[in-house]
């Protein structure tokens, strides 16, 4: 199981997004735009800008609405739940 120590939602609406570090110190970045939920991790240490977004892909599923882009943070949990552990509360900034 992947375990995240901080997460910081970096954008609200179509697509909600958030981005973060695990406790092996890789980034996450995890979307949700037209219905698709997805999780894509860096490689370990490295920092560089976008290494998640460029990443592999851990976890893509369909969810909600075809043109779905809003997401709370209790309905990510609630997705990845069985593959990643995030944080109780999601954090105010990666540092």
């Amino acid at each position: 199981m992947i375990k995240v120590n901080k997460i910081v939602k970096t954008c609200d609406f179509c697509p909600a997004q958030w981005e973060g570090i695990t406790d092996d110190n890789r980034q996450i970045y995890v979307r949700y735009r037209l219905g698709t939920f997805s999780i894509k991790l860096g490689n370990p240490n490295d920092m560089e800008p976008f290494a998640a977004v460029n990443g592999t892909e851990v976890l893509r599923t369909d969810y909600g609405e075809e043109l779905g882009g809003t997401m709370t943070y209790s309905e990510l949990k609630e997705l990845a739940k069985v593959y990643v552990q995030f944080p109780e509360y999601e954090s105010k900034n990666l540092e």
